[in-house]
């Protein structure tokens, strides 16, 4: 089939689309200059700035403004809210981060104050990832603190909300046991026959209802068999069993630890091109398969950061070499190009990345009792960073004390002392391709 007349029919859809979209605003904006009340003005202008958020963009905002203004002048939080959040989403898509912060702030604040835990949630958030993206790491660590509080709030109340179902559920089953047996004790008098039947029916009802509790008990394990996975995939096994026993967890130094700090490279540029769906479930295909490869070198996953991965290893396994860690990066730099490849023969964006590791000690632990986290801390995680950013796309970056460690098992590429961000001059090498595939 030709390619012409698909094309045609994806114009005639878009014209089409852009069509509806104008005379749909054009109704809004109409309405508008009839509107009196406060509430109706508010509804429309904050429809007109959702409306054009993609279209026009510089009209969006400006409706944005009006909503919000309007919402202040009610003393309304939850549309405050509401309304901060779209001016915030038109000024970060604008590339106006500091405007794009304020107003998230703003939006969270009213949506506390307005009980709106979700819309809370979603502008730390992105509170979160402008700090990043200004490379504020200790805004980012603090806004992703917060983060993780309002996550653990939210699956408390998601939890909360299961128990008082489970308690709904089991008082009816027991107020249907009680009703059947109050039929029982008044038929008592009845004539033999109708006890005998009725003997019959109880004993058929409370097989039912064991059954059912039997079912209820079943799905309690499996949510309980759940939740120890859930904890295992977010700490290592011997900290998640010290956090089941004891209620917390005990940091602890480890001299020998690998850390490696992978971070895309363009991945701003590619967000602005894509779909959110579709850029989180390549980002997702991607942090999948590091998983995966780690998973089986003995390597601890710490976390991800938006599009930046961090794992250690000489953690509570004690794989004290860099040897592994090395050989992954060089895996994940491989499947990194395959997948550019394949996806330009698709003609869709691909990411291609910057690997740093560095080879020292540092301080594993658990943060607090309430949305805690697996994390690691030193001047050895900071310097696996600097390694990442003083890197090459596509390149392995290895630091002096790692390089030492894993000599013999790697070809290498001196680069030379090279200056780091808040760092003296640092030995850095390129890792290339295990001593065993030298040329003789």
């Amino acid at each position: 089939m030709s390619k012409r007349p698909l094309i045609g029919l994806t114009f005639c859809f878009a014209l089409c689309a852009s069509t509806v979209l104008a005379q749909s605003v054009a109704e809004l904006e109409n309405r508008l200059r009839n509107a009196s009340d406060k509430e109706e003005r508010w509804k429309i202008t904050y429809t007109l700035a959702r409306s054009l958020l993609s279209a026009a963009p510089d009209r969006a905002a400006g409706y944005a403004q009006d909503a919000l203004s309007l919402s202040l002048e009610m003393q309304d939080k939850r549309r405050e809210a509401e309304a901060a959040l779209v001016a915030a989403d038109i000024a970060w898509r604008g590339h106006h981060a500091k405007e794009a912060a304020k107003f998230y702030a703003q939006a969270k604040d009213a949506a506390v104050s307005a009980a709106m835990p979700d819309v809370a949630l979603e502008t730390v958030e992105k509170l979160q990832e402008i700090a990043l993206s200004q490379q504020d790491f200790k805004a980012a660590f603090e806004w992703g603190q917060e983060r993780a509080r309002r996550m653990q709030e939210k699956n408390r109340r998601l939890a909360e909300q299961q128990a008082r179902e489970q308690a709904a559920s089991n008082a009816a089953l027991l107020e249907e046991k009680k009703r059947e047996n109050h039929i029982l004790i008044g038929l008592l008098a009845g004539f033999v026959l109708i006890l005998t039947v009725l003997y019959y029916a109880r004993q058929r009802s409370n097989r039912r209802i064991r059954g059912e509790m039997a079912e209820k008990n079943a799905m309690i394990e499996e949510k309980r068999r759940r939740s120890e996975q859930l904890l295992l995939n977010i700490l290592p096994p011997a900290v998640a069993a010290e956090l089941t026993v004891r209620n917390k967890v005990a940091a602890r130094r480890y001299e020998r630890a690998t850390v490696m700090f992978i971070d895309f490279v363009g991945f701003t540029k590619a967000a602005e091109r894509l779909e959110p769906e579709v850029l989180v479930a390549e980002l997702d295909y991607c942090f999948s398969k590091f998983d995966d490869m780690i998973g089986r070198n003995r390597i601890e996953k710490i976390k991800t950061v938006g599009d930046a991965y961090i794992c250690a290893s000489g953690l509570s396994d004690r794989n004290e070499r860099p040897v592994d860690m090395i050989r992954v990066a060089l895996q994940i730099q491989d499947f990194l190009q395959k997948l550019k490849e394949k996806r330009e023969l698709e003609g869709r964006p691909s990411f291609e990345a910057r690997i740093g590791i560095h080879f020292g000690p540092v301080v594993a632990g658990v943060v607090g009792t309430k949305k805690f986290a697996y994390d690691i801390w030193g001047d050895a995680v900071n310097i696996a960073a600097r390694m990442e950013e003083a890197c090459e796309p596509g390149r392995v970056n290895v630091s002096g004390a790692a390089q030492a460690a894993a000599q013999d098992d790697f070809q290498w590429e001196y680069r030379g002392k090279i200056a780091t961000k808040n760092k003296l001059e640092m030995d850095m090498h390129y890792a290339l391709a295990p001593a065993a595939l030298k040329l003789s």
